[in-house]
């Protein structure tokens, strides 16, 4: 059994801290490692060798990688999908396609014998689809709202330009001729043409 990294014993916190600073790449390996053996040394803790930290920061930037490359298909995907790709089943998919991707590139990381897998791993990506799911379930909704108040501005704007057109006697005066061409003028201003 392969052992356990040292890097992965560290806190929680330390470790967060750690991908924020991988994520962000402002810190070179070394300031890297200068940093968390300061922290490991003011927890009384002891801190990993700088060849740890390389392997995680190597394995770090190739699940970033991973995530990477995702996110750019996905939204190529969408983008060739349309405006309906976060809507009903073709959202579906492309969140199934995402899980997918994202099963794949564990089973990449776990397939290696010197790579040990990490609950906190799984738990983060099931956090990550989930929070996927809500962005898309939201996204859905704020498109219907918004679809939904441009319906109703729309039949205010035609129940309007029927009131302008006149009273249902003065529109029984009206010749056939007269009352088509006030009809297709109704339907030009309300962009029904």
């Amino acid at each position: 059994m392969a052992r356990k990294s040292s890097v992965a014993r560290l806190s929680p916190d330390l470790r967060r801290q750690i991908d924020k600073a991988l994520t962000d790449g402002r810190m070179t390996l070394d300031e890297l490692h200068d940093f968390v053996t300061g922290k490991c040394e003011a927890a009384g803790a002891d801190a990993p060798s700088r060849t740890a930290l390389w392997r995680y920061s190597t394995n770090f930037s190739a699940a970033a990688q991973v995530m990477r490359e995702n996110r750019d298909m996905a939204r190529a995907l969408a983008q060739e999908l349309g405006a309906d790709s976060v809507e009903g089943e073709q959202g579906r998919l492309l969140v199934e396609m995402l899980r997918g991707l994202l099963y794949r590139a564990l089973q990449d990381r776990t397939g290696d014998a010197s790579n040990k897998f990490d609950a906190s791993e799984l738990d983060k990506i099931a956090r990550s689809l989930k929070n996927l799911s809500q962005a898309m379930h939201l996204e859905q909704d704020f498109a219907k709202r918004i679809r939904e108040e441009a319906r109703r501005e729309a039949q205010a704007q035609i129940r309007d330009k029927i009131k302008d057109l006149g009273s249902a006697a003065e529109l029984k005066e009206l010749s056939d001729e007269e009352l088509a061409k006030k009809l297709a003028e109704l339907a030009t201003e309300t962009n029904l043409a």
